[in-house]
């Protein structure tokens, strides 16, 4: 495509591929810049290009002086892959000229210095240096400089904080997986690191619509570092701005809320059964032991009383298991006294055993386990601003959720969901597991919603400048070490103490708690029978005044 700069350029927006090499003709070196600028805003614009400069020198010009300012020129738009082919009328020779962007001296700074790659006269071209590597394997120590944004457990705390004579703000990090992953690439290919952080916490920034940008996306955007490192999930601003790597690893993006506490065990001995089964036993021992106070009644036994209770006792000890006494005479009293038998043993082995699994699972209050039960309970909920937008829909739970909204930190909403739980946190699946994993040390606080209630999934990437060079070289790195499972190995490592998502399977040992039912109802029943026993007393003592004094005008009328 023959590009005029000089005239206004019709929109090239259904143009949208790439170029790959461009062929700049100059008859002044001012044309550059605004072919350059021509360049620079259609959407084909690409400055991993191979670009090839030709331009006709005059008078007094000196050709390696020019060749380098060319370069220069080029350099200002990211534009590295550069050949300058100068022709001399002096003596009608045509000399290309190109540059080394990295060497031990240099690190895609200024050119300062070309080397000639051919000359050419009367149809003759003597070939003076092949072609050097623009960007060679070895990058001979050149810094590579990030900022990084802390995100356990993708780049955990730094060691200690470091002198630089360049930027205040540099540290030293050990521990994380994106930290190990540029580490690793670093060491590919021989770059010294250069980690630098804000003390301000989840100092990502904004990126805004008009490309301006704060916090790590403004020294990204700015051209202060080169990669931008803490969880980044890729958003279509983002995308426009700045050019992230290949996706390592994939996190999700869901409601973390507190995890639901342990139900209360003074019940144990009671919620075994349903209502239905303990009326329907109910029942049951006071038909037996009216039943059997009948068959008693009728055989005429010397100790039998009309008061029911000591038939209703035996049968209730039966059914607990304790010996009795029937002197049972007729043949259906003794029938139905096996068949009770029978009865209670049945009822003995069934509660005995759901007994056990009760003391051994514990059990828990309801968990809220989605967005309905997250409105309904009233909790306080929110996370990180930039998600908000996320809920700013027509529906309406994502339209109440969206101003119920409360920006936080992330470390912020997590620790008030797991210790003082009282809010629901927007938050990545990873980084909420280890953070429980650490406030917790083993055991669950936390409790983040199963992935069919997911909000959604996303990539994780590491970010990098706009057309930064080494990036497709970055992207084969990546390939490589996520193919041979070193990711998944550091996620082992640092998930090393995971625990089951819901928690109900840990075993916990048998304490005093779980069966505080049992004794609540043995205190119980032992103040029932002292206020029984009181109540016989008193009782027993206000029958024996009154039989005295009803007896004396008796006696003292016969005397």
């Amino acid at each position: 495509m023959t590009k005029n700069s000089y005239r206004k350029h019709a929109n090239a927006s259904h143009f949208p591929e790439k170029a790959k090499n461009y062929f700049l003709i100059l008859k002044k070196k001012s044309q550059l810049t605004y072919q350059l600028m021509l360049l620079s805003h259609l959407p084909s614009f690409n400055p991993l290009a191979k670009v090839i400069v030709y331009y006709h020198l005059r008078l007094r010009e000196n050709s390696e002086r020019v060749s380098i300012w060319l370069i220069n020129k080029l350099r200002d738009y990211r534009i590295y892959k550069t050949i300058v082919f100068l022709y001399s009328p002096i003596n009608e020779e045509i000399t290309s000229y190109s540059w080394t962007p990295y060497t031990e001296k240099n690190c895609a700074g200024k050119c300062d210095s070309v080397y000639i790659l051919d000359k050419c006269k009367d149809n003759n071209v003597t070939q003076f240096n092949a072609q050097r590597e623009m960007f060679p394997l070895d990058l001979k120590g050149c810094p590579l400089a990030l900022y990084a944004v802390i995100s356990e457990p993708y780049v955990l705390p730094p060691e200690r904080k470091l002198t630089h004579e360049r930027w205040n703000d540099v540290y030293e990090f050990q521990k994380g997986g994106e930290i190990n992953l540029v580490k690793i690439i670093s060491q590919f290919t021989n770059m010294s690191v250069i980690f630098r952080m804000s003390r301000k916490e989840d100092n990502w920034g904004e990126v805004y619509k008009n490309g301006t940008a704060t916090g790590g996306f403004g020294l990204l955007r700015n051209d202060f570092v080169d990669l931008f490192i803490g969880n980044i999930e890729v958003t279509k601003t983002i995308r426009k701005w700045f050019h992230p790597t290949v996706s390592y690893t994939q996190d999700e993006m869901t409601w973390c809320v507190p995890k639901a506490k342990q139900a209360a065990t003074w019940d144990n001995l009671i919620i075994i059964f349903q209502w239905s089964t303990w009326v329907a036993t109910f029942l049951s021992i006071l038909l037996m032991g009216l039943t059997f106070h009948y068959l008693r009644y009728k055989e005429q036994t010397s100790n039998t009383t009309k008061w029911p209770t000591y038939s209703i006792l035996m049968t209730i000890s039966m059914l607990l298991g304790n010996g009795t006494r029937f002197e049972a005479r007729s043949s259906p009293f003794r029938i139905l006294i096996f068949g009770w038998l029978c009865f209670s043993l049945n009822m003995s082995i069934s509660y005995e055993s759901f007994l056990r699994s009760f003391l051994m699972h514990p059990r828990f209050e309801k968990q809220i386990s989605n967005e309905l039960d997250l409105i309904q309970s009233g909790m306080p909920l929110g996370g990180r601003e930039i998600y908000r937008s996320y809920f700013e829909t027509n529906n309406a739970s994502g339209s109440y959720l969206y101003r119920k909204y409360n920006s936080t930190t992330f470390s912020e909403g997590i620790r008030r969901a797991a210790l003082d739980r009282n809010f629901a946190v927007v938050s990545s699946r990873r980084q909420a597991e280890y953070m429980d994993q650490k406030l917790g040390k083993g055991a669950a606080l936390i409790y983040c919603f199963p992935e069919s209630n997911n909000l959604y999934k996303y990539g994780v990437v590491l970010l990098a400048r706009k057309w930064f060079p080494m990036l497709e070289r970055f992207n084969n790195i990546i390939r490589r070490v996520s193919e041979n499972g070193l990711i998944n190995k550091w996620n082992e490592e640092l998930f090393i103490h995971r625990i089951g998502s819901d928690g109900t399977s840990t075993i916990v040992p048998l304490t005093i708690q779980h069966l505080l039912g049992a004794f609540m109802l043995i205190g119980i029943l032992y103040a029932v029978s002292v206020i029984v026993f009181i109540a016989e007393v008193v009782l027993g003592s206000i029958v024996k005044g009154k039989w005295k004094i009803n007896r004396k005008p008796w006696l003292f009328k016969r005397n």
